[in-house]
């Protein structure tokens, strides 16, 4: 006698149980409540932005007497609701490469003459700039004095208040979960290791081509980004891949709820925390530290650091796209395997 093992059974959806009144039900009772996840996160991110603890250097130029720079320092951490956390720099020389290397958003000279010059990084967040222009205008008027602002590291000509590295990364996100739920609705999830493979090439091929064509777009055509198109390419790829293998993996984990799920995630919490429209700066502190574990924050914050800041900082973005990706292939994979040896064995 020989025992073979067939190819794994097609099992009934999860909603064959269920009446098409009911299924209606509930497919109207989970869009309402993700359009009001959707409303409740977006406006309870960006109703009102405040600064909080932005990274500054404060310098002292010669003629000052000493200690005026730790005086000041200890004066702008004292002010109420912490918008900055000042520290001091020898020189002015020292505060710009501080702020090329990203330990630090921003600088204050302070000058003998009575005009200061307040040093600020557009690149690294438009909105952490406009607020240290603000906080350094009501203290100026308070002392009397005035200062003159210096962008350090401005944003492109074509590239509107360093939003267009958001809109990019947007859009790799979008592309990556829009395939992985197409592919999990209209095939659904892999039933064995072999189709798992085959889904997580499709997707690896998507991944390149999408994240190569997106960075062609920005980099070429509209001219927003020059000379990035090959790092930018590799980073959108593996966007587009982190964010769809990531919904695939939820497809085989959980089934039709992986499209929700992914929703909630990249969408309801990952835009508004993103550091797009505002930076992670002046968002409200659930956002500011979730941010940069989603996808779409770490493809805008590593669209910035290979534009801005050659590659300073992207460390963080590959983590965080590595995470989503080993978890979306290990559940991928986990859920095939167990199919397999689900499967019926015959006589």
């Amino acid at each position: 006698m020989t025992t073979t093992t067939t190819e794994p059974h097609r099992s009934t959806s999860p909603t064959d149980r269920y009446s098409p009144r009911q299924i209606m039900v509930a497919v109207v009772l989970g869009v309402l409540l993700l359009q009001l996840g959707f409303i409740t996160s977006y406006v309870a991110a960006f109703h009102q932005p405040t600064p909080r603890d932005i990274p500054i250097a404060v310098v002292t130029e010669s003629g000052l007497p000493d200690g005026i720079g730790q005086q000041v320092t200890d004066e702008l951490n004292g002010i109420d609701g912490h918008p900055v956390e000042a520290r001091t720099a020898a020189n002015t020389y020292e505060a710009r490469s501080m702020i090329r290397d990203r330990e630090i958003m921003g600088a204050y000279v302070i000058s003998p003459t009575g005009t200061d010059t307040l040093i600020t990084a557009n690149a690294a967040g438009s909105s952490a700039a406009t607020a240290l222009e603000g906080i350094f205008t009501k203290v100026d008027t308070v002392k009397h004095r005035t200062f003159v602002v210096r962008d350090e590291v401005p944003v492109a000509v074509h590239d509107n208040r360093g939003l267009s590295g958001f809109y990019l990364s947007l859009g790799w996100v979008v592309g990556g979960y829009l395939l992985a739920a197409a592919i999990g609705l209209l095939i659904g999830a892999p039933r064995t290791l072999r189709e798992a493979g085959k889904h997580i090439a499709i997707m690896a091929g998507y991944a390149a081509v999408s994240g190569f064509l997106g960075a062609l777009i920005t980099t070429h055509l509209l001219g927003t980004f020059t000379g990035h198109l090959l790092p930018l390419s590799l980073l959108g790829a593996g966007v587009v891949f982190a964010t769809g293998i990531f919904t695939m993996g939820l497809r085989a984990a959980v089934g039709i709820l992986a499209v929700p799920l992914a929703i909630l995630i990249f969408v309801v919490l990952g835009n508004p925390s993103a550091g797009g429209a505002f930076g992670s700066n002046v968002l409200p502190g659930f956002y500011a530290a979730i941010g940069r574990w989603i996808t779409p924050g770490a493809g805008t914050e590593g669209v910035r650091s290979i534009v801005y800041f050659q590659g300073t900082g992207v460390g963080q973005p590959i983590v965080t796209l590595a995470i989503y990706t080993v978890v979306g292939v290990a559940l991928m994979l986990g859920f095939a395997a167990r199919n397999t040896r689900r499967a019926p064995v015959t006589a």
